[in-house]
C-alpha cells in the first residue's frame, strides 16, 4: 500500500530532475491557461478542515467507513467542504483580502479578471463604442460569440495541453532535461483528436456528476489518472481511459483526498505570498500525482486488469538511470542572436517594439476597463519605453562580455530584468519631476518601489526582452534584409521626423486624460484624483 510521505519524497526527485522546465510548465498552466483553481478561496474554509480533522480523531470516519452509510457520508464531507478548497467555490474571502490590501492590480489580475468577468467587461466595451438603443442586444450577441469561441479554445487548445503537461511530468521521471516543447506532444498527427475527445469526455462526465448531491468530487478523484493514461498511450480509446482511471482509483480515492489535505500548508503559503509560492507548489502537487500514477499503474499491470497491455511505454519507467531523448528530439534550432545589426535595423527595432508595446497597453486597458484609450506619453501609436528597453538590450549585444552572457539564458533574464527596471524607474521619475503627472502607478502591487516599478513588471520585462534578443530581433532582421537599403533609410527618416514632431508637441501639450495619466503634485508628493 502506497504512503503519502513516500509519494511526496519521490515527487521532489521528479522536480529536481527538470526543475526549470516544470516550474515554467506550472506557470503556463496556472496563469495563462487557468487550469488550476486551487489557489482561490481556501483560507476561508480552514475552519471546515479543522472540523473534518476533529471528526476524524473522534473515530467517526472509521465508524462510518465500516457501516453501509460510510461511502455516502464520506462523499458528503468531500463534496460540501473539500470541493470548496480545491475548486474555489467558497465565499470570496481571498478576493476581499486582496481588495482590502489594494493588491488587485497588475497584469495577472487583469488577465484573471478578463477570464472570470468577461461579460461585464464586454458590455463596458460595447457601451464605449456605441450609443444605439440596441447596444444591449449587441452586447448579448457578442457575449454568446465570445463564450462560444472560449469554449472552442478550451476544447481544442487547452485540453490537449493538459495531456502534454502530464507527458512532461512522466518523462521527467526518467529523462535528462525534459524539453518544454514536449507540452505540444498531443498535437502530432495521430494523437491530437484522441486527446481532444478523451479530455472532453472526461470533463462532460465530471460536469454531469457535479449536478448530483454526492458524485462531483468523488468522480473528480475517479478520473484523476485519465490525463496520465492518455499521455502514456494516446491510442487508448476515451471511454477505456476513463474506465482504467476509475479502476486505478478504486479504493484509493479517500487516501488521495488525504494526500491533497497534506498540501494545505503549502496552499496557505500561496495565499500569504499572493500566489508567488505557487510557482513551486503547482509542479510539486502535479509531480506527486505523477508518482501516484506510477504506483497505481504498476499495480494495475501486475493484476492484469482491463487493457493493461496498452500501458506499454517502458522508457517512462526504466530504472537504469536517466535516459537521453532520441536524436529527433535533440535537434536544435540555430539562431544567430549575437549578430551585428545595421543602424537602420536598430531604428526599426525601436519603432517596432514601441508599437507592439502600445498595442499591449491599449489591449490591456481595453480588457480591464472595456474602453479604447490611446495609451502613452505621446500622441502617436508608440510607447518609447518599450522600444528603448528592448533596443538598449540589443545594442548591448555588441559588447563581447554581453555576447558571452547570452549563452546563459537565466543570467540574461536577470540582467535584462534589472536594466529594464532601471529604465522604467528613471523614466517614471523624470516625467513626474518635469511634467507633474504619472503615466503608471504600481502602488498596491506586490513588491513595488515607490509605485514606479514592481516585481511583476520586472519579470515581464525580463522575459519579454529575452524573447526579443533570442528570437524576435533575429527574425525581424531577416525580414528587414529583404528590403532594399534605400527604402529602409527613407522609412527610418520618415518615422524619425514624425516621432520628433510628436515628442516636441507632447512636451508643450502633454498627452493626458482619463485612462492615460494620473495627476501628481510635486510639492507635496500626493496623487490628485
Amino acid at each position: 500500500m502506497w504512503k503519502i510521505k513516500e509519494i511526496k519524497k519521490q515527487s521532489k526527485k521528479i522536480i529536481k530532475n527538470n526543475i526549470w522546465t516544470l516550474i515554467f510548465v506550472g506557470f503556463i498552466m496556472s496563469f495563462i491557461l487557468g487550469e488550476y483553481k486551487s489557489n482561490k478561496n481556501g483560507i476561508s474554509n480552514i475552519k471546515n478542515i479543522t472540523e473534518i480533522l476533529i471528526r476524524q480523531t473522534r473515530g467517526e470516519e472509521i465508524r462510518l467507513l465500516e457501516s453501509n452509510e460510510g461511502e455516502i457520508s464520506i462523499n458528503k464531507y468531500i463534496d460540501s467542504i473539500i470541493s470548496q478548497i480545491l475548486f474555489g467555490t467558497a465565499d470570496g474571502t481571498i478576493k476581499n483580502l486582496n481588495e482590502k490590501h489594494n493588491v488587485t492590480k497588475g497584469t495577472f489580475y487583469v488577465i484573471f479578471n478578463t477570464i472570470t468577468n468577461g461579460q461585464t467587461q464586454l458590455q463596458k466595451f460595447v457601451n464605449s463604442i456605441t450609443d444605439y438603443s440596441t447596444k444591449l442586444k449587441i452586447a448579448e450577441f457578442l457575449i454568446i460569440i465570445t463564450t462560444f469561441l472560449g469554449l472552442l479554445i478550451k476544447i481544442f487548445l487547452t485540453n490537449p495541453i493538459v495531456v502534454g503537461e502530464s507527458r512532461i511530468f512522466l518523462e521527467s521521471k526518467n529523462y535528462k532535461k525534459t524539453k518544454f516543447k514536449r507540452i505540444l506532444y498531443p498535437y502530432r498527427k495521430g494523437r491530437y483528436w484522441n486527446c481532444v475527445k478523451t479530455i472532453l469526455l472526461r470533463n462532460i462526465y465530471k460536469d454531469l456528476w457535479n449536478l448530483t448531491i454526492i458524485g462531483g468530487i468523488i468522480k473528480e478523484y475517479s478520473y484523476k489518472m485519465v490525463p496520465f493514461i492518455i499521455a502514456e498511450n494516446t491510442n487508448i480509446k476515451p471511454n477505456d481511459a476513463i474506465k482504467m482511471s476509475r479502476e486505478m482509483m478504486n479504493g484509493n480515492k479517500l487516501k488521495t483526498f488525504y494526500m491533497d489535505l497534506s498540501f494545505l500548508g503549502w496552499h496557505i503559503l500561496e495565499y500569504i505570498t499572493f500566489g508567488l509560492a505557487g510557482i513551486y507548489v503547482t509542479p510539486y502537487v502535479k509531480a506527486s500525482y505523477t508518482q501516484l500514477y506510477t504506483i497505481l499503474r504498476k499495480e494495475y499491470i501486475q493484476n492484469k486488469k482491463m487493457q493493461y497491455e496498452a500501458l506499454n511505454d517502458e522508457n517512462l519507467y526504466e530504472n537504469h538511470g536517466l535516459l537521453q531523448y532520441p536524436d529527433k528530439y535533440n535537434k536544435k534550432i540555430k539562431i544567430d542572436y549575437s549578430k551585428n545589426y545595421e543602424i537602420t535595423s536598430i531604428i526599426l527595432f525601436f519603432f517596432t517594439f514601441s508599437f507592439v508595446g502600445w498595442l499591449w497597453e491599449v489591449g490591456l486597458y481595453l480588457f480591464r476597463d472595456g474602453i479604447l484609450v490611446n495609451r502613452g506619453s505621446l500622441y502617436g501609436p508608440w510607447l518609447p519605453i518599450y522600444g528603448t528597453g528592448c533596443t538598449t538590450i540589443i545594442l548591448l549585444t555588441k559588447f563581447k562580455i554581453i555576447r558571452k552572457m547570452l549563452k546563459n539564458p537565466l543570467l540574461t533574464f536577470n540582467v535584462n530584468m534589472i536594466i529594464c527596471s532601471i529604465i522604467e524607474y528613471l523614466t517614471s521619475w523624470y516625467i513626474e519631476m518635469t511634467k507633474g503627472i504619472k503615466y503608471w502607478d504600481y502602488t498596491g502591487t506586490f513588491m513595488n518601489i515607490n509605485g514606479r516599478i514592481c516585481l511583476e513588471c520586472a519579470l515581464f520585462f525580463g522575459f519579454g526582452s529575452c524573447i526579443c534578443v533570442y528570437f524576435v530581433a533575429p527574425f525581424l532582421e531577416k525580414q528587414f534584409q529583404k528590403v532594399t537599403t534605400k527604402v529602409k533609410i527613407i522609412v527610418c527618416i520618415l518615422l524619425a521626423m514624425i516621432f520628433t514632431v510628436d515628442t516636441v508637441y507632447s512636451t508643450k501639450y502633454p498627452h493626458k486624460g482619463e485612462g492615460i495619466t494620473i495627476e501628481y503634485s510635486k510639492s507635496n508628493n500626493i496623487m490628485i484624483n
